[in-house]
């Protein structure tokens, strides 16, 4: 999955991120890397003057984690950012409703009634940043590339079986299944509609063979293609990313003249540049660094992500007896003071979560979950034949979860909780390669762990979690033919209201299996400077620059 490990999804958030780490999930193997920009920084990010913020200029510092700009490559944590400022996709998401698809480049869409073929119409007039007009072959081209360049997000299009064009301004795309999710994986950035002539003008190409034969990246990386309301000047690795103001733009052009995205990788660093005036947005401000930049008057965006912290309990007795047992697994969730992890460890930057599900989906419920009841958890161990409790090694990744939390501390915190109901808790710290490996190949009997998500749909959580073999479910041996099928017909089934009424009943039925016990769904916190209005947080692209202005 996307992120760090990956909109895998599923779209995004995008979808995930849309953006999109490599999550817990499993991940395509990378293809080659595309060549490099062919800019080299100079100075180090930390010690290039940024220019006084000020008028109808941006300029933003986060650490960058950009091994590509060609949206049919991208696949890191920060890329979609730039893409979704210089590239459109046919549908989007409004605002922070993450539950309804909306047109974009695609003023409307018909889906046949057995869910496997999608006709989208598209808008008229919309210019490229080269002044070319926008047509159904450009999408053509732009999915079948992402297809074929066989890199990173190629497997977003799977599910597609062929892609037609009808008209300049019709496009027909096949599914091979029925996929209620697809709409929401097309918002994710790499499904941007490049500009197909430019593209071969530079080596582009969407033949079968583009994994071997298309050079476009290179020009990709410092240019755009796009339709989107930004054109790329530049990208400088370990520097900056530069986009000016797309004067053409079909719904107007933006507020902002130019934006700049410096890479600044210190998090003290970045505090000083905002206190400076140097920049307008700090993106990656621990939270003592946050509250200390609030104090002083600064503006604090906040922010829910599609992420989560989970536990994974074996179902299998050959790896722990006792936690075979549903009942000491329900006591396991019991005993945990939720509360405490998000006001005493995340102090308040998250959210609980429920279930395997992220609140703010199509579904979710945020009273789901298990409440601290270390009574109900000694109950439930006597009714498993464990009335002094059991022993179980848990086995963490040596690494800090999104949020800042250290996996480390969470640990400690959920080993003292379930010391007060008789559950002795052994530690082991492992480096994440080789804790991800043992995970994946079933060996551990509890484990906490993170998740990404490729795209924003409950799809993209239920078939790895909830159906015997997924790639999260195989892991701790889950097998609920009931959850299972629910988890599959949801994914089919293209009303929405039926839809998120088959999730919410997935979800009761695997928080009574209680082989995965949600915990921490991290806020993101952002420092920005008082005179910048409209800047919304988003999952899959981190923030839309087009709405955003400065007094």
């Amino acid at each position: 999955m996307r992120k760090h490990t990956l909109f895998r999804l599923t779209v995004l958030i995008a979808l995930f991120a849309l953006v999109i780490s490599a999550c817990a999930g499993a991940t395509p193997a990378p293809t080659p890397k595309p060549a490099a920009p062919t800019k080299e920084p100079t100075t180090e990010p930390t010690e290039a003057k940024a220019p006084e913020t000020g008028g109808d200029v941006l300029i933003v510092a986060r650490s960058l984690d950009i091994r590509t700009l060609d949206p049919g490559r991208q696949y890191e944590i920060t890329s979609p950012m730039i893409v979704h400022a210089a590239y459109e996709t046919l549908v989007t998401f409004a605002g922070t409703d993450y539950t309804k698809v909306v047109p974009n480049l695609a003023e409307r869409w018909e889906i046949s009634d057995d869910g496997l073929t999608y006709t989208f119409y598209l808008r008229p007039n919309v210019k490229f940043h080269t002044g070319n007009t926008m047509t159904a072959k450009d999408v053509k081209f732009s999915f079948e590339r992402l297809r074929n360049l066989k890199d990173n997000p190629a497997w977003l299009m799977d599910v597609v079986d062929k892609i037609e064009v009808v008209d300049d301004l019709t496009v027909k795309i096949t599914l091979k299944e029925p996929n209620a999710a697809f709409l929401a994986m097309l918002v994710s950035p790499n499904f941007s509609v490049l500009d197909s002539e430019a593209v071969k003008a530079h080596g582009g190409t969407s033949a079968e063979d583009a994994d071997k034969t298309d050079t476009a990246t290179e020009w990709l990386d410092q240019n755009s293609a796009g339709t989107g309301p930004f054109i790329l000047k530049g990208w400088t690795r370990g520097v900056e990313v530069v986009l000016e103001r797309n004067p053409d733009y079909w719904r107007g052009p933006a507020k902002l003249s130019k934006v700049i995205v410096k890479d600044v990788r210190d998090p003290a660093t970045q505090r000083m540049m905002i206190a400076g005036g140097d920049i307008d947005v700090a993106m990656n401000l621990d939270v003592d660094l946050i509250q200390a930049y609030k104090q002083e008057g600064g503006q604090v965006v906040e922010g829910n992500t599609m992420d989560m912290v989970y536990m994974a309990m074996t179902t299998n007795p050959e790896i722990s007896e006792p936690l075979s047992k549903k009942e000491a697994r329900q006591a396991v969730a019991y005993a945990i003071d939720y509360d405490g992890i998000i006001n005493d460890l995340m102090r308040g930057a998250a959210i609980r979560l429920p279930s395997i599900i992220p609140v703010g989906l199509l579904g979710t419920d945020p009273n789901l979950g298990y409440p601290h009841d270390p009574a109900k958890a000694k109950e439930l161990l006597a009714k498993a034949g464990y009335p002094d409790g059991f022993t179980v090694k848990m086995v963490y990744p040596n690494r800090t979860f999104a949020g800042g939390l250290a996996a480390e501390t969470l640990a400690a915190k959920i080993q003292a909780d379930l010391a007060e109901v008789g559950i002795k808790l052994d530690l082991e710290p492992r480096e994440p390669v080789a804790h991800l490996a043992d995970y994946r190949a079933g060996k551990l009997a509890m484990t906490i762990s993170p998740w990404t998500p490729d795209f924003l749909d409950p799809h993209g959580w239920a078939i790895p979690f909830a159906v015997k073999g997924g790639s999260a479910a195989k892991r701790v041996y889950y097998d609920n033919p009931k959850a299972s099928e629910l988890a599959i017909q949801a994914g089919k089934i293209t009303d929405p209201e039926k839809r998120a009424q088959m999730y919410l009943e997935l979800q009761k039925i695997m928080l009574d299996d209680a082989a995965f016990i949600g915990l921490i769904q991290p806020k993101v916190l952002i420092a920005v400077r008082p005179n910048v209005k409209g800047y919304v947080f988003n999952p899959v692209w981190w923030v839309d620059f087009y709405e955003i202005s400065k007094e």
